[in-house]
C-alpha cells in the first residue's frame, strides 16, 4: 500500500499515469474496426477502467486516513480529476453509440448480455443522449458535486470537539476504571472528553451527570457547523438540478430507480411502514425511560437525546440484570481482533497471515494476507484506532478488485480504543458488533473481487443490498459459542460466562423500537431533503420537523445534526438501505440459525452471494442461497420478539 512518509507528488504522478493508461484504452476502444466481434467490443470497453483499479481505492483511502496533510490534499485533487474523467466517459456519445450497435443476441453468455444491458442503462441514466449544452451542464454539475462532497466529509473529519470537566474525575462518576485511567486529570485537575467514538459512546451510556452528557451531546451534533449547512445546501441544489436535467422529478427519484426498491415512493412507503411496525414497542420503551428519569427528577415530563443511552443502560441493569460494563473486561481489542479473524477463517476455511513487510500509513495499521487452500487470494489492512484528521466512523474501503493481479484488496477503518502497555483497550460490545459488521463488508468485497468483468467485481450489487451481508454477520457477535472462542477476561483469562452472554442477549431485545424509529428518522431525513426542489429550503427546520414525527426527543436549539450526518454525502437520499438490507439479512441468517459455524452453509453463502459480485440481481442472489424469494417474516418476528 502506501507508507507513512509517502511522497505526495509521486503519489499524484502515479495516479495520473494510471489515468493516462485508461485514456489509451479508451482510444483503443474507439478505434475498434466496425466488424469487431461482440466479445472484442465488451472486453475492450471493460479494459478502459482496469488501469484505474489499482489507484482509485488507494486515493480514496488516503484522502480519509493518511496522517500527512499533503497526501490528503493531492488525494482530494486527484479525486476531482478522476470524477471528471468518469463523468466525461459516462457522457461520451461515441462510446455509447459503439456499444449500442451491438446485437445482444451475439452475446456468448448471460453475463455478457447483462454487462451490455447494464452499461447502456447507466449511460442513459448519465445523460449521454442529451444535447451538447445539457451534457456540458451535467459535466459541470458532477464536477461541482465532487468538490462539495470532499468538503463536506473533510469538514466532519477535521471537527473533533470536546468538553472540559472542571472537577476532573469527580465528573466521571459512573464510568469504568479503565475509562478514568485513559482520561487523566491535567495539571489544573480538569478532564477533557472529545466527541470521538471511544470517548463519546461510553460517556453517553454511563456518565451519571446529565448536564455533562447534554454538553457533550450538543458538541457532537454541532460538529461541522456552520460550514456544512452551506455545503449541504449546495449539494442538494446541484443534485436536484442534475436530476431534473436527466428527466426526473427529484434526486430521490433518480437515485432509487436502479435500486431494489425501484422508486422514491416505494422508499417513503417502506420507511413509514417500518416506523409504524415499531411504534407500539417504542411507546412501551419510552414509558419505561420516562419512569426511570422521574426517579431522579420526579417532575420530568419529556425525554431528551442526551438521556436515552444512559436510561436504557439503567433499565437493562435493573430490569434485565445486565450491566454492559460487565462485558467490557472480556473484550480487549487484541483478543477481539484475533477472534473476528479466527471466526471468519474457520467459517470459510481460510487462513489470515499477518504481513509486516507491506508498507503502512501509520504504525497502528496492520496488514493481513488471505490464503485459501494455501494460495494467496486477497489482502486487507486494519486501521482501527482514532487519531487527528482521520475518518471518524467505521467503514470498509475497497482498494482494488484485483482484475490485473488477481489479488483483491481492502481496508477496514474504525475508531476503537488503542491498547497501550497499561491499557488493554477494552471495547463495548457494540464495538464488537461493528467489527463483525465491517468484516462482513470486507469478505463481500474480497470474495466478489475476481469476476471476469470489472463492472461486476467486488461489492457491485444494488446499493440497497450492500448492507445485508454485513448486517447478517453482526449475528456472530451475539453467539455464546463464537464469543467464548475469544472473549476472555483480560486479567484472569476466564472465558465470558454463558449466563452473562444470555443476559446480554436478553438485554439486546430491549430498545429495538427506539433503534428502528431512529433509523427511520435518518432515512426519512435523507429522502425528504432530496425529494423536493431545495431552493429556499431550511435543512435545520426540516430536520426538526421530521425528528418530531419519528422520535420523542425535542431538538436541542442551536445544534444542526445534519451538518455531521456524513451519509448525506455518500448515501445521499438512500439511507433507508440500512433497514431494507436488515430485512433481507434476517432472512439470510435463517439458514445459519442453530449452527453459526456450519461450513457447508457458509460455503453455499460464499458461492451464492459473496463471490457472485454483481453478476446477478440481488433478488436472484438471495433466491440462489435461500431456495426461494426472500421474506419479511424473519424481520417481523425479530421486531416483535422479546
Amino acid at each position: 500500500m502506501f507508507p507513512a512518509d509517502l511522497d505526495a507528488p509521486k503519489f499524484l504522478a502515479d495516479a495520473r499515469a494510471a489515468l493516462a493508461q485508461s485514456r489509451v484504452q479508451l482510444e483503443r476502444f474507439l478505434a475498434l474496426p466496425a466488424d469487431a466481434s461482440f466479445q472484442q467490443v465488451i472486453e475492450s470497453f471493460d479494459a478502459i477502467g482496469r488501469p484505474l483499479d489499482r489507484v482509485r481505492g488507494a486515493i480514496g483511502l488516503a484522502s480519509q486516513v493518511h496522517p500527512l496533510e499533503g497526501v490528503r490534499d493531492v488525494s482530494n485533487e486527484f479525486t476531482v480529476e478522476l470524477s471528471t474523467y468518469y463523468s466525461e466517459l459516462s457522457l461520451n456519445r461515441a462510446v455509447y453509440e459503439r456499444l449500442a450497435r451491438l446485437d445482444p443476441a451475439q452475446a456468448a453468455s448471460p453475463l455478457e448480455a447483462r454487462l451490455l444491458r447494464n452499461t447502456l442503462r447507466d449511460f442513459r441514466r448519465s445523460g449521454v443522449d442529451r444535447d451538447d449544452a445539457t451534457r456540458e451542464r451535467i459535466q459541470k454539475l458532477n464536477d461541482e458535486l465532487t468538490l462539495l462532497g470532499i468538503e463536506f466529509d473533510s469538514n466532519i473529519a477535521k471537527d473533533t470537539r470536546s468538553i472540559t470537566i472542571g472537577d476532573g474525575h469527580a465528573g466521571l462518576k459512573g464510568l469504568p476504571a479503565d475509562y478514568l485511567a485513559a482520561h487523566p486529570q491535567n495539571e489544573r485537575g480538569e478532564v477533557v472528553i472529545t466527541t470521538d467514538g471511544p470517548d463519546y459512546h461510553p460517556f453517553m451510556s454511563y456518565a451519571q451527570r446529565g448536564d455533562l452528557r447534554r454538553e457533550l451531546y450538543r458538541a457532537s451534533v454541532s460538529r461541522a457547523t456552520p460550514r456544512n449547512i452551506e455545503v449541504l445546501q449546495g449539494m442538494l441544489e446541484k443534485r436536484h438540478e442534475l436530476a431534473t436535467l436527466l428527466g426526473y422529478r427529484s434526486w430521490a427519484e433518480y437515485v432509487t430507480e436502479d435500486k431494489m426498491i425501484a422508486s422514491a415512493g416505494n422508499a417513503v412507503a417502506f420507511v413509514e411502514r417500518t416506523a409504524a411496525a415499531a411504534r407500539t414497542r417504542l411507546g412501551a420503551e419510552l414509558a419505561d425511560m420516562l419512569a426511570m428519569a422521574r426517579r431522579d427528577e420526579p417532575s420530568a415530563a419529556i425525554l431528551h437525546d442526551w438521556q436515552k443511552s444512559y436510561l436504557i443502560e439503567r433499565i437493562k441493569s435493573e430490569r434485565l440484570n445486565f450491566d454492559s460494563t460487565a462485558v467490557r473486561p472480556y473484550l480487549a481489542y487484541g483478543a477481539v481482533r484475533d477472534g473476528v479473524l479466527a471466526t471468519t477463517a474457520a467459517l470459510f476455511s481460510l487462513e489470515f497471515r499477518r504481513n509486516d513487510s507491506e508498507a503502512r500509513w501509520h504504525d497502528s495499521v496492520e496488514c493481513y494476507d488471505v490464503l485459501d487452500g494455501g494460495k494467496h487470494v486477497a489482502r486487507f489492512y486494519l486501521d482501527m484506532h482514532p487519531r487527528p484528521q482521520k475518518y471518524k466512523h467505521g467503514a470498509m474501503f475497497d482498494l482494488s478488485v484485483g482484475v490485473d493481479d488477481g489479488i483483491p484488496k481492502a481496508a477496514l477503518v474504525c475508531n476503537f480504543p488503542r491498547p497501550t502497555a497499561t491499557d488493554p483497550g477494552l471495547l463495548q460490545h457494540s464495538d464488537v458488533e461493528t467489527f463483525f459488521h465491517e468484516f462482513g463488508h470486507l469478505m463481500h468485497h474480497l470474495f466478489g473481487g475476481r469476476q471476469r468483468f470489472l463492472a461486476f467485481s467486488g461489492i457491485a450489487t444494488e446499493w440497497d443490498f450492500v448492507e445485508a451481508p454485513s448486517q447478517m454477520y453482526e449475528e456472530w457477535a451475539w453467539d455464546t459459542g463464537v464469543l467464548q472462542r475469544f472473549a476472555r477476561h483480560h486479567e484472569t483469562g476466564e472465558p465470558i460466562p454463558e449466563e452473562l452472554v444470555a443476559r446480554m442477549r436478553a438485554a439486546k431485545e430491549y430498545g429495538k423500537g427506539l433503534q428502528v424509529a431512529t433509523q427511520m428518522y435518518y432515512a426519512a431525513l435523507a429522502l425528504e431533503l432530496h425529494d423536493r426542489d431545495p431552493r429556499g429550503l431550511d435543512t435545520t427546520e426540516r430536520m426538526v420537523a421530521l425528528k418530531a414525527r419519528f422520535l420523542p426527543f425535542p431538538h436541542e436549539e442551536g445544534t444542526a445534526f445534519q451538518a455531521s450526518f456524513g451519509h448525506l454525502n455518500g448515501y445521499s437520499a438512500i439511507y433507508y438501505t440500512y433497514m431494507w438490507s436488515l430485512v433481507i439479512a434476517k432472512d439470510l441468517f435463517s439458514r445459519f440459525e442453530g449452527d453459526l459455524m456450519n461450513r457447508q452453509v457458509a460455503a453455499s453463502y460464499r458461492r451464492s452471494i459473496l463471490s457472485a459480485g454483481g453478476t446477478k440481481d440481488a433478488a436472484e442472489l438471495t433466491r440462489d442461497f435461500l431456495g426461494r424469494d426472500y421474506s419479511t417474516a424473519p424481520f417481523e418476528a425479530w421486531l416483535n420478539r422479546g
